[in-house]
């Protein structure tokens, strides 16, 4: 798991600071429309949701109560930073245990 682990902490590193870096740049609402106005675009953002709706479904699975919310609401609002993140939280609670990575802690 130690790859798994390195890919999840820099793709958090590189969404936080795109992030960061976007938000510099404008306003995200100001061109919004930009992304779907091309095919392509198009694309992308039915790519991301079916993934987000992947995660959501694994994340519903393994989490309960309002920590099934909270990282929901993550994912929806700030994307793939989120699952990075979810990913290294499912590493530190697994130990080591791929059962317990993929399934949680289920009593």
């Amino acid at each position: 798991m130690p790859i798994v682990k390195t890919i999840a902490y820099l793709s958090t590193l590189i969404m936080g600071g795109i992030i960061v870096w976007a938000n510099f740049q404008g306003n995200i609402f100001k061109n919004a429309g930009t992304v779907a106005s091309t095919p392509w675009g198009i694309v992308t953002l039915v790519d991301l949701y079916i993934g987000f709706l992947f995660i959501g479904l694994w994340i519903i699975f393994r989490e309960k109560g309002i920590s099934r919310i909270i990282w929901l609401v993550g994912l929806f609002f700030l994307g793939n930073l989120t699952t990075a993140l979810y990913i290294i939280y499912c590493i530190k609670e697994a130990n080591g245990n791929l059962e317990i990575f993929f399934m949680g802690k289920r009593n």
